[in-house]
């Protein structure tokens, strides 16, 4: 979620914005674990019936970003905040580059810098691969392994010294034209999300690490909207890529 991604085609910028963000509101959770589950599956079983502990959830996050045009990674710091069932804020940078807020129906890309928003709203003439992104979002937490593995086809486990390392891929086949893989990292100890690695069909990865991470601590419903001040200017990428393939 750098500056960088608004020079990208849609809905390609988009799954590289507001993605990780998504993402989060699947992949939260820190309860007191049993040490005794060997099994991967039993594992993540156990960490998505967790997930109705959580009402609220932050996190500082530092998001590493690897290009193939790029030699070295790009590393930025931020915060992210989320409220049940789908409110969320996610922000990079101090002060703020880049801010995500999901407001109402739809999502808004900030660049304070710039003075410009990016407005994704959930419209039936959406493009059908941003559609089952958002459709994610609209999950909010799992509620059982039924409808979690009914968007993500588990590929592969690892079992690390501490957490539990999940590969995962979209099931439905028009989504992966945003996304090819999640890797997640939970903790064994007290199931709470320790990383996630996005990795794009282009072979670019975005890895989240999250640290100083709160269950349920007490938020200002201010956090999760954002006021739009005279002086900004607000476009809708969505429709604007879809009036272009439609003149193609």
């Amino acid at each position: 979620m750098t500056g960088s991604t608004r020079n990208m085609s849609i809905p390609r910028s988009a799954a590289k914005g507001i993605l990780p963000a998504i993402l989060l509101l699947l992949l939260l959770s820190s309860v007191e674990a049993d040490p005794g589950i060997d099994s991967a599956r039993e594992f993540m079983n156990t960490w998505m019936d967790q997930q109705a502990e959580i009402k609220t959830w932050s996190a500082d996050v530092v998001q590493i970003r690897n290009l193939k045009s790029l030699v070295r990674p790009l590393k930025s710091r931020g915060r992210v905040w989320f409220r049940q069932p789908n409110r969320f804020r996610w922000q990079l940078g101090d002060p703020p580059r880049t801010i995500a807020v999901r407001k109402d129906d739809e999502l808004l890309i900030i660049y304070p810098r710039l003075k410009q928003i990016e407005r994704f709203a959930a419209g039936e003439d959406v493009d059908p691969a941003w559609k089952q992104v958002l459709a994610l979002l609209e999950v909010g937490f799992p509620s059982d392994s039924k409808t979690f593995f009914s968007r993500y086809e588990l590929v592969r486990t690892t079992r690390l010294k501490k957490s539990w390392k999940f590969e995962l891929r979209p099931a439905a086949e028009v989504a992966r034209k945003l996304l090819d893989r999640v890797n997640v990292e939970i903790s064994m100890r007290d199931f709470a999300l320790l990383a996630t690695e996005l990795v794009f069909p282009d072979g670019s990865t975005m890895k989240n690490e999250f640290i100083r991470r709160q269950l349920n601590p007490d938020l200002d419903e201010a956090l999760f909207d954002f006021e739009i001040e005279e002086g900004y200017t607000v476009v809708d990428p969505l429709q604007k890529n879809k009036k272009g393939q439609s003149e193609d």
